[in-house]
């Protein structure tokens, strides 16, 4: 009997193995799907962007009353606050970030998960430290680059 069970088991063990031997390669996404994604990917990084990171507050100037100018949105700014402390260094003006802001997709993935530039330095304050997970990070990527 143990004989008959261990046989059917190898015979079972043998056609799983010879069908996913014989299984079709997935098919690569269609242009569309890839397009789709890559439009979820920019949304989720403008939801980063204005709502959980708020880059948005420092990186793009204001009214005078202290109102974010839209048409400049992300085009670099003055910081908005001083340092609580004298001697502090402390930023005057955070970058522009449109279009990556002259920096490579990946020293903005490496800084938005390290909160550290590609070479170690960490940037002036009022800048967090931010600790975004890899897809997280490339999102933002994606929504600075698709920005012009």
């Amino acid at each position: 009997m143990h004989r008959v069970v261990f046989g059917l088991a190898l015979l079972f063990c043998a056609a799983t193995g010879l069908a996913q031997e014989q299984a079709p390669p997935a098919a690569s996404a269609s242009p569309a799907a890839q397009a789709d994604d890559a439009e979820r990917l920019i949304q989720r990084g403008k939801y980063l962007v204005h709502d959980v990171a708020m880059c948005v507050v420092c990186h793009t100037p204001k009214t005078s009353d202290g109102k974010l100018i839209t048409a400049r949105l992300l085009q670099g700014a003055p910081i908005p606050v001083e340092s609580p402390y004298p001697r502090q260094k402390w930023a005057f003006r955070a970058p522009a970030l449109v279009g990556l802001g002259g920096f490579s997709e990946e020293a903005i993935v490496t800084l938005l998960q390290t909160g550290r530039r590609p070479g170690g330095e960490t940037p002036q304050l009022p800048m967090p430290q931010y600790r975004m997970t890899e897809e997280d990070a490339r999102a933002v990527a994606a929504y600075l680059k698709s920005l012009r």
